[in-house]
């Protein structure tokens, strides 16, 4: 039920747009952020433009902010917070993005996609590790039903010359995510090559790169003091009590 509740909301969303910018610009019709962990036995948790928010009661807080100008620059940021008091482990991050490109002078129908680059190694950065460019589902495409597996396949079905309705999503590795860990994925969208993945139209000639990260602010352990500083410590205290005897 819970699938088929996001392919009806996405398919309103055509309809009645969430994120909008004006014309001659880039607008966001979809902007959404999925997690997978074998620690939510709930399955993969997603948000989309506060249409559906998994994350409610799950013990993870979003927050979403959206600070893209009125031509559609900027960013797109989702800000995590772990709060269920466990380990979160081998999460799996990603961005999803459907946008269109100047939507009062352009078809939906005649844009495409390009990989720039995705060059991310796992949790050890803050890059994307994997990427996907389709067609949104409405028509074809499997974006979306990667996106609730888990799993993007970084392949471009909508390239120049096979032109239609574009989306993209990113993926992020991020490794465990201790209790009271935050983070926060951020999706870029630029008109200077800013890698990852961009969106073009073959009428208008305009284009805009997409990319993103994700930054996460690790807890910082609490050193408990060594054994050498132990003894030091306690021979200090026979001393002390030895000069007080005196």
């Amino acid at each position: 039920m819970k699938r088929l509740s996001y392919q009806f909301a996405l398919f309103c969303l055509v309809f009645n747009p969430g994120l909008s910018a004006p014309a001659h610009a880039y607008e966001i019709y979809d902007a959404g952020a999925f997690l997978h962990s074998p620690s939510v036995s709930t399955g993969p948790l997603g948000y989309l433009d506060g249409v559906f928010n998994d994350f409610d009661g799950s013990g993870i807080d979003i927050t979403f902010t959206n600070t893209l100008n009125a031509d559609g620059i900027g960013s797109l940021s989702w800000a995590f917070s772990n709060n269920t008091a466990a380990t979160l482990s081998d999460v799996n991050l990603f961005g999803y993005l459907d946008g269109e490109i100047d939507p009062d002078l352009n078809s939906s129908f005649n844009e495409f996609g390009r990989l720039i680059a995705v060059a991310g190694s796992g949790s050890g950065d803050s890059a994307a590790d994997s990427w996907e460019i389709d067609e949104p589902g409405f028509v074809f495409g499997d974006i979306y039903d990667n996106l609730f597996l888990g799993a993007l396949d970084n392949s471009n079905a909508v390239p120049e010359g096979s032109e239609d309705d574009v989306a993209m999503a990113l993926g992020f590795e991020l490794g465990d995510i201790l209790a009271g860990e935050t983070w926060t994925m951020a999706i870029n969208i630029s008109l200077d090559n800013i890698g990852g993945l961009f969106h073009g139209d073959i009428d208008g000639g305009n284009g805009f790169y997409i990319n993103g990260s994700v930054d996460i602010n690790r807890a910082v352990p609490v050193n408990e003091p060594g054994s050498l500083a132990l003894l030091l410590l306690g021979l200090a205290g026979v001393c002390l009590a030895r000069k007080n005897n005196k």
